[in-house]
């Protein structure tokens, strides 16, 4: 609030008036706010969404040392996600979700072994009939199960990503600020196991605490290392220790060369030497900030959205401005939230002079 107040030269005290609605800004004052923030003062003017108890606490990826200023931020941009998301939902029959929920006994940071979380991963292949090899599009998957999936550049270095249940639909909010498939895949397999592990499961205010966030965190990682190469199968293709071996390994599993390696540590499949020889290459090969594929692989994004506003584009069943001016947010950066291409909702100039004639 002192930022804000700072930027749009008024008190701290009135910007808190017109958060608590104790008082309104003038016209001049709210056009002043919208730009600063860079949303349109109409998204100041909408009703605010009402809050649901059915809303899970939300899981940030993020590292302990995220500012919560970003962190709410963040959290933000997801509750823009359900408005898109519901205004498409009156014209469009997206997919139903079909996700399951386990029994988790939250006993504080207590965590989960790792036996129950390779079968917690296990049952929800076998859910989605995916078997036990390679998943090829983990985007694709996800939405034809009906989770709502986002993604943007969120310019913070600290938070990779969200998710969260609400009214019985899961949301994940991926960030694009580091973007690599095998980094995507791995982000939204450790968003699931947030949803599928936690989330309904914890009280809100425990998961923001350290110690349950480095826990959930751990945990969740744990999941999407077994779900994204499951001990069946995964096992038997490790037959090297040879860094170049597991960059044949990443182009079939689309994982990356780190995340594989803790998968072996985690199985047990190399010895402690063996590991070390790994670690080592990858050190002198300088692949631990950037490997090998990562700028072949094709990047999968979202595309539900995409398709949606496209196909009632199309139709003309709505308009960019319409949409644009329900939601509230500047015309770019909803064509950021929904993966559509540049200039989609933005107003366009026909160019032409309009010819007069003489009487």
């Amino acid at each position: 609030m002192s930022e804000l107040a700072d930027l749009v030269d008024v008190s701290k005290q009135a910007i808190s008036q017109y958060e608590t609605g104790k008082t309104k800004p003038t016209d001049g004052t709210l056009n002043q706010i919208a730009f600063v923030l860079r949303y349109s003062a109409d998204f100041f003017r909408k009703p605010v969404p009402a809050n649901s108890s059915m809303a899970s606490g939300v899981f940030f990826r993020s590292k302990r040392t995220a500012r919560q200023k970003d962190l709410k931020s963040a959290e933000m941009k997801i509750e823009i996600l359900r408005e898109i998301d519901d205004y498409l939902s009156q014209y469009i029959d997206f997919p139903e979700v079909n996700f399951p929920r386990v029994d988790y006994d939250y006993n504080g940071i207590e965590p989960i072994g790792n036996d129950i979380i390779e079968n917690y991963a296990k049952q929800l292949r076998e859910y989605w009939n995916l078997g036990y090899g390679p998943i090829d599009n983990l985007m694709n998957v996800v939405q034809r199960n009906g989770i709502v999936v986002s993604s943007t550049k969120l310019k913070l270095q600290k938070l990779d990503g969200l998710s969260e249940w609400y009214n019985n639909t899961p949301y994940i909010f991926m960030s694009r600020d580091k973007d690599t498939n095998c980094r995507i895949r791995f982000g939204i397999a450790h968003e699931i196991g947030h949803l599928l592990m936690h989330a309904g499961n914890i009280p809100p205010e425990d998961i923001v605490k350290d110690a349950v966030h480095k826990k959930l965190e751990d945990e969740a990682n744990r999941f999407a290392g077994a779900f994204l190469l499951p001990k069946e199968t995964f096992r038997y293709d490790v037959f090297k220790t040879s860094i170049d071996h597991f960059i044949q390994l990443k182009a079939k599993w689309k994982v990356s060369l780190s995340a594989m390696i803790y998968r072996c540590n985690a199985l047990d499949l190399l010895t402690t030497n063996q590991l070390k020889y790994l670690n080592d290459q990858m050190t002198q090969r300088v692949y631990w900030h950037h490997e090998p594929l990562d700028n072949e692989m094709p990047i999968e994004r979202p595309f539900a959205h995409k398709q949606a506003i496209n196909l009632l584009l199309d139709n003309d069943i709505i308009n960019p401005i319409d949409f644009v001016n329900a939601i509230g947010c500047l015309p770019e950066e909803l064509e950021n939230y929904c993966c559509l291409e540049k200039g989609t909702l933005t107003p366009k100039s026909s160019g032409q002079i309009v010819q007069l004639k003489m009487r």
